[in-house]
């Protein structure tokens, strides 16, 4: 089943819920639309700030969205890494779930305020 971090954070979520006027967010579905995340960020001076997401989905994917938003806090936006490994291991569980959508929303997330920061840049010039 199940690791009792992956239970803790299923019924204790860390980061639940949505930014108000985010400054990066997007939303992703796993291949067979059986789990959807979204993900919003705060990013200031390149730094994310905060980090939130929602999620219909099983246990592990709340767990690991909930690992990934505390995982990404205070990193550089045009830095950010992950990979399923680390957040695994950080779990400390390999399930054999995969996870691959939920970091490529985060990695579109950072997209959106990327484009939205070169669209900002265009306006004012």
């Amino acid at each position: 089943m199940y690791s009792k971090k992956v239970i803790d954070l299923f019924n204790n979520p860390v980061n639940a819920g949505r930014i108000s006027k985010p400054d990066g967010i997007a939303e992703n579905s796993n291949e067979d639309n059986t789990a959807h995340v979204e993900f919003s960020l705060r990013i200031e001076s390149n730094i994310i700030t905060e980090a939130k997401f929602r999620a219909q989905a099983n246990p592990y994917i709340i767990a690991v969205c909930s690992t990934i938003t505390k995982m990404i806090l205070n990193k550089m936006a045009n830095m950010l890494f992950l990979d399923e490994f680390n957040v695994k291991n950080t779990l400390g569980d390999d399930s054999p779930i995969d996870i691959q959508f939920c970091i490529d929303c985060v990695k579109m997330a950072v997209d959106d305020y990327v484009e939205k920061m070169a669209k900002s840049s265009k306006a004012k010039a």
